[in-house]
């Protein structure tokens, strides 16, 4: 009879479990054959899978510090046609071709959560094709201002909306055995140094409009994972926030 999780975290070492959080390459988890744990692949996702063969199959060299680069880049300092050698090469490759969704803000416009169940499904399905365990989406953060850069990726400025329609597409998700990934949490509402910039929100405003559509989509669907945002949240790192 198989481990339960409590008697696997009973026989890991300290260094089972910081190989278990820092996986292995941009994309894979960590395989522990000891423990009977084998890794799975884990790709972008909110509008379409993006399966990079050079990242996830090749193999392709990068190192943390590549990661934060290219995530810190602006606009105007990303190459027209980077070189092989460069981050931005390394990071973005070109993926498998893969259906393309309408995206987050196109989407909520529809209010229909069965049509989100059937993208989920459908995304599912491709993920299976791909060989991918989980999806890195869907994103909800709330759409503070149509200048952060990725709120094309979001669906809703209301929370209700969002979370309702996250958790209809996250079902159709995982009814297929792939499971989701509920992005950035939380307030990651600027693009522009967005490891370095600080999200500040009272309390209130907190927990009615910026947290309640993560709490609506977990209590509908309980996603396999969260994904904590880059940014500071009132002056800490929302991934070491309490």
């Amino acid at each position: 009879m198989p481990d339960s999780h409590s008697q696997l975290l009973a026989r890991m070492s300290a260094a089972d479990k910081v190989r278990l959080l820092s996986g292995q390459g941009l994309w894979r988890s960590a395989r522990l054959e000891h423990l009977g744990i084998d890794d799975f692949i884990m790709t972008d996702g909110t509008y379409g899978v993006r399966y990079s063969t050079r990242q996830i199959e090749d193999g392709a060299s990068w190192s943390f510090e590549d990661f934060i680069q290219v995530v810190n880049q602006n606009s105007g300092e990303m190459p027209a046609q980077p070189s092989p050698a460069s981050g931005s090469e390394a990071l973005f490759s070109p993926s498998k071709p893969a259906t393309c969704f309408p995206n987050g803000s196109s989407l909520a416009c529809s209010w229909d959560l069965d049509l989100l169940y059937r993208m989920g499904q459908a995304l599912g399905v491709e993920c299976q094709h791909f060989g991918v365990g989980l999806l890195l989406g869907p994103g909800i953060n709330i759409r503070r201002t149509p200048l952060a850069g990725r709120g094309y990726e979001y669906y809703s400025e209301d929370p209700i909306l969002s979370g309702e329609l996250a958790g209809a597409l996250i079902n159709g998700l995982q009814d297929q055995g792939v499971g989701a990934s509920l992005k950035h949490f939380a307030c990651n509402n600027s693009e522009y140094r967005r490891t370095e910039m600080d999200s500040v929100v009272d309390e209130r405003a907190l927990r009615e409009i910026y947290l309640a559509g993560y709490k609506r989509a977990i209590d509908r669907a309980q996603p396999w994972t969260l994904m904590s945002s880059y940014n500071r949240l009132n002056g800490v790192q929302t991934s070491q926030h309490q």
